[in-house]
Order: C-alpha cells, then structure tokens, then sequence
C-alpha cells in the first residue's frame, strides 16, 4: 500500500501542477487573442472615435496648398538704355480654396490682361537684382488679390512664384 500512497502522491503532484499551468495557458491564450483583435482592428481601418469628432479636428488645420499655373508665358518688351530688352516668366498661384482655383480659369483673361500691363510698366535694371524681382511678385500677388476681390469678393490666393523668368 505504500508504493500505491507514494504513486498515487505522484500523479497528485502532476495534477496540482497541470491544474496551475492551466490558467496560466488560457490567460495567455486569452492575451494572444485580444492582441490579434486589435492588430485587425488597426489593419481595417477601425476607428476609436466617431467620424463626427475627427472633423472638427481637420478643420482646425490649414487646408493643403494648390498650386495653380496662370496659363501661357506672359513676354513684355522693356526699354533700358536706349535698347530694347525682353522679359518673359511664367507664374503660379498658391491657395487653399477649390472655388478659388475655378474662379481664376474664369477670370483669367482679366488677371492676364491687368499682369500683362503690369509687367511691361517694370524697369529692367530693377528686375536684373533679386530685390527688384521680389517686389514685382510682391505687386503681382497684390494685382491678382484685387481682381478675385473685386470679382469674388475674397482676395483668395496667398502667394504668387515665378516658374520661369528670363530677361534678355
């Protein structure tokens, strides 16, 4: 009877210690499958917050930059010297408004037509120095804000960058 006391004292044992890995299993168990519910979660696009609150929070930052091409090359002739000289730049437009960058097709021949005069009042030698060509994008910007003023009641563009400009 003792080897019986002393087998069944064994099996005992491996019962106590199968009985105190069995919770410890299923808590990890339990911990992998939470983990893998999130990560799909995260994977699929699950949202912790309705999408009502996540819109106030994008208009609080400012909306993204469009750039936008003022069409053709505009090419003034300038007097200097004595001699005549030419002027030729292309210009962009940056705003943040998708009305605004309609509202420029439809008044462009009006926007061309103001920077065209504009530009062929400049003085030459201004517009050889890096100042010179700084205030003329200054007074461009000014010219195209005071049409879409005008026109849309809102100056809407922001500022205005030479991509390309040749003087010759």
């Amino acid at each position: 009877m003792a080897e019986k006391t002393v087998n069944n004292g064994d099996a005992g044992a491996d019962a106590a210690r199968g009985g105190r890995k069995k919770p410890l299993i299923m808590a990890a168990a339990a911990i992998a499958l939470l983990g893998l519910g999130v990560g799909v979660g995260v994977l699929l696009g699950g949202r912790s917050s309705p999408p009502e609150e996540a819109a106030p929070q994008a208009a609080a930052g400012p909306a993204p930059a469009i750039y936008v091409s003022l069409g053709d090359r505009f090419m003034v002739t300038l007097q200097y010297e004595g001699r005549q000289r030419y002027c030729k730049t292309s210009l962009s437009v940056m705003t943040r408004d998708e009305a605004v960058v309609e509202e420029l097709g439809v008044h462009a021949p009006l926007i061309r037509g103001r920077l065209d005069s504009l530009l062929g009042e400049q003085d030459f030698g201004q517009l050889r120095t890096d100042a010179g060509r700084q205030a003329l994008r200054g007074r461009i910007l000014a010219t195209v804000q005071e049409v879409l003023q005008k026109e849309i009641g809102q100056p809407g563009v922001e500022q205005v960058y030479f991509t390309d400009l040749v003087l010759q």
